[in-house]
Formats: structure tokens, C-alpha cells, sequence
């Protein structure tokens, strides 16, 4: 029987889905997709709308079918033993170690409209200081992570209200700055796709609330469906207000430009305040579950065995070897090997091959046959989707995948052993 306290139903269930959900990579991504889309950015944003949509239902049906609350690694463990396992995990870990440095340099762009410093050094200095809450006792630190979490959506909610009222006082209009018709084909903007799918993800982790929910066949699917709209409105109405600014710069923190020009000055660097504020939130309560996926990997012989020095419940090596990674690829941003769009891409990329093993393992397990027509359309879309890419954008999975082949034999012997 689980330890877990079947405490959520759907209202609960879905406000903490959008906690999962709503990253603070959404205040730099509309201003990116603009940036490289134009007129077409909505497009885009609709189109990984649609795409998500699928496979959404995928992560209902295993958060319905798979009562576990190890997320997708345990589930392709259950269904394809070590292999499925390791990969996953290297998948995910793949995906963080690029997706969080990047929404610390957000950060850090958002805090150079204040201060004249780098905004890739402002971005390390935030994940430092993210990461040393993290150095605090377990209790301490999920205390502070759960007090500001959840006040993302009413930040979301007053820059979607003010951003909307100064677009109206710029006069700013519909014709020209949107597209009225789609494009001729989106495999032109397959790399805006991937980076603006970065906002589509975090139901694979919400999926396995399950254990928590006291009627998970019922609940489920009505709070990721709600979290999915709400979430859905949002990514449309900051993606609408930054078209219809007529944005020409600062892309990076699109909405002090937006706020500066509305309201004046003071109205934009209070927007930086506010967004430094949200993303080291966001960082923090982030780092607390890597760290410990990282710890539990080193437990199960995946990952090396000195990350499981611990103190007062806080795995000092793992969240130490976390800040490491995440600073590299902040180094590598900064000296232009992978840009600001770049890390979003690839961790965008990196969660859509998580969609897809997701939809494997449910295609392998369901025994339904509408079920496993389900799996095998959100199994579709994902290839779609990875087909558009150039060949060289599927090197770094690729070798995200062989490592954990060769972690897979270690962690076999590992287990054997004990």
C-alpha cells in the first residue's frame, strides 16, 4: 500500500498541475517565438497546442492505469525492464540539465534591464542562490519552495492584464502583427516548434500524481484537462500581447520593454523585480525534485555512488553535482555553443521523446484497443514532429540513449550485487 495521502481532487489536483506546468520560461518565450516566427508565432504556438493535446490524453489514461508515482522512467522500467528505465531517466536528466539554465538566463536578462552586468553571469548567480536553499534542510527548503510557488499564476494573470492594457493604449493592431492564414508548412519553423514546446511540458510529471488523488479514474483526466486550458490561455494571451507590441528588441525579457513603453520605467523594472523573484522561485523548487531523482539514481547504481552523501535529509553531493551540470551548460550558452533558443529546443525536444516513450509503454501495456489506437496516434505525432528536424538536432538524445545503455549494465551489476 502507497505511503502517500490520497489528498487531491480536481480543484486541488489542477492548481498544483499549473504549478507544474506554468515555468517561468513563459516570460521569455512568446518574445522568442516572435523573434524567430514574426507573424507566424501563433501559428506555432497552436500548432504545439494541438500536438499536446494527444498526448495529454496519453498521460491521463497511464495516470488512470499506472497507480505509481515514479513518473515515466519507472513506468518504462515496468514495461521494458532496466533498458526503458535508464533511458528515461537519462531523457529527463537531459532535458533539465538544458531547460533549467535556461530559464535562469531569462532571469538573468530580466535582472540586466536593472543592473549593467551579463545576464548569462546574472543567470549563474541566480542558480547559486536557488540552489543554496536547496542546501537547507529538507523542511526548510520545501517550506520555501511551497510558499512561492503557488503565486505563478497570479503573476501570469497581472502581466497578461497590464501587457493587454498597454498593447490597447500603444494602439497596437491585429492586422499585420498576426497571420490571418497558416503558413505553407511548419517544418520551416520546426526548431521555433520544439523551443516553444518547452511550454507544453510538465504533465509527465503531473501524470504521476496519481497515488495522491482520491478518485484518480474520475479526477484525473478532468484536472489535466482544466490545467490544460487555463495553462492554453495563458501561452495565447502573453503570445498575442507581445505580437501586437510590435516588438523589435529585448526579446529575451519581452515584457519590461512592453511595461516600460505602457507605463513608463518605473513599470518595467518593477517587472524585473517581480520576474528575478518568480524564476529563482521556479529554479529552486525545481533543483529539489533533480536533486533527488539524481540521488535515487546513484541508489540504483545508475548513477555514481558518491552522490549519496546526505545531511539532515538533504543530498549535499547530488544537489552540488545538480548546480555543476546546470552552470556548464550557462558557460556554453554564454560563450554562443548553444544559445538562449538552443537550450529550449533540445529541452523541448528532449520532452517530446518522453511524450513518445510514454505512449510506447501505454501502447505495450493496454490491453483496450481504443487505448492502444490512442498510443500508437500520440506515437505518430511524435515521429511527425522529430521528421521535420534536421539529422544533426538528434545527436545529443541519441547520446543521452547510448550512455544509458552502458549506466544500464552498471546498475544491473549493482543490483546483483546487493
Amino acid at each position: 500500500m502507497s505511503g502517500l495521502v490520497k489528498s487531491l481532487g480536481v480543484t486541488r489536483g489542477t492548481a498544483l498541475m499549473l504549478n507544474i506546468v506554468l515555468g517561468a520560461g513563459l516570460l521569455t518565450l512568446p518574445g522568442l517565438a516572435f523573434r524567430d516566427a514574426g507573424a507566424d508565432a501563433l501559428w506555432v504556438w497552436g500548432a504545439c497546442a494541438l500536438a499536446a493535446v494527444p498526448l495529454l490524453v496519453v498521460f491521463a489514461l497511464i495516470g488512470r492505469m499506472f497507480q505509481d508515482a515514479g513518473g515515466i522512467p519507472a513506468i518504462a522500467g515496468q514495461q521494458f525492464g532496466p533498458r526503458g528505465y535508464t533511458a528515461g531517466t537519462f531523457l529527463f536528466l537531459g532535458a533539465v540539465a538544458l531547460g533549467l539554465p535556461a530559464i535562469a538566463i531569462t532571469g538573468g536578462y530580466y535582472a540586466a534591464s536593472l543592473i549593467d552586468v551579463s545576464p548569462y553571469m546574472l543567470g549563474a548567480a541566480l542558480l547559486i542562490a536557488a540552489t543554496g536553499v536547496n542546501f537547507l534542510s529538507a523542511e526548510i527548503a520545501g517550506r520555501v519552495n511551497s510558499a512561492i510557488a503557488s503565486a505563478l499564476v497570479a503573476i501570469l494573470l497581472g502581466v497578461v492584464v497590464l501587457g493587454a492594457v498597454a498593447v490597447a493604449k500603444g494602439g497596437g493592431e491585429i492586422q499585420g502583427a498576426i497571420s490571418t492564414s497558416p503558413p505553407a508548412g511548419l517544418a520551416g519553423y520546426a526548431a521555433v516548434f520544439m523551443m516553444v514546446f518547452f511550454a507544453f511540458t510538465g504533465w509527465e510529471v503531473a501524470a504521476h500524481l496519481s497515488e495522491e488523488f482520491r478518485s484518480p479514474k474520475r479526477d484525473i483526466p478532468l484536472a489535466m484537462a482544466l490545467s490544460f486550458i487555463i495553462a492554453v490561455f495563458f501561452y495565447f494571451a502573453l503570445a498575442l500581447i507581445v505580437a501586437l507590441s510590435g516588438l523589435t528588441g529585448s526579446f529575451e525579457a519581452p515584457f519590461v520593454a512592453i511595461l516600460s513603453e505602457g507605463y513608463g520605467p518605473w513599470a518595467g523594472q518593477g517587472m524585473a523585480v517581480v520576474a528575478v523573484v518568480m524564476i529563482f522561485a521556479n529554479l529552486s523548487a525545481a533543483i529539489w525534485p533533480v536533486s533527488r531523482m539524481v540521488y535515487s539514481s546513484s541508489r540504483e547504481g545508475l548513477l555514481p555512488a558518491a552522490l549519496l552523501s546526505t545531511r539532515k535529509g538533504t543530498p549535499l553531493h547530488a544537489v552540488s553535482a545538480v548546480l555543476a551540470v546546470l552552470l556548464m551548460a550557462i558557460t556554453a550558452a554564454g560563450t554562443g555553443i548553444l544559445p538562449l533558443n538552443r537550450l529550449l529546443e533540445f529541452a523541448g525536444q528532449n520532452f517530446l521523446l518522453l511524450y513518445g516513450l510514454a505512449a510506447v509503454a501505454l501502447l505495450h501495456a493496454a490491453p483496450q484497443i481504443w487505448v492502444k489506437a490512442v498510443a500508437c496516434f500520440a506515437v505518430l505525432i511524435v515521429v511527425s514532429i522529430l521528421a521535420m528536424r534536421e539529422p544533426w538536432a538528434m545527436l545529443y538524445p541519441l547520446l543521452l540513449i547510448l550512455l544509458s545503455l552502458t549506466a544500464s549494465g552498471s546498475m544491473k551489476r549493482h543490483q546483483a550485487s546487493h
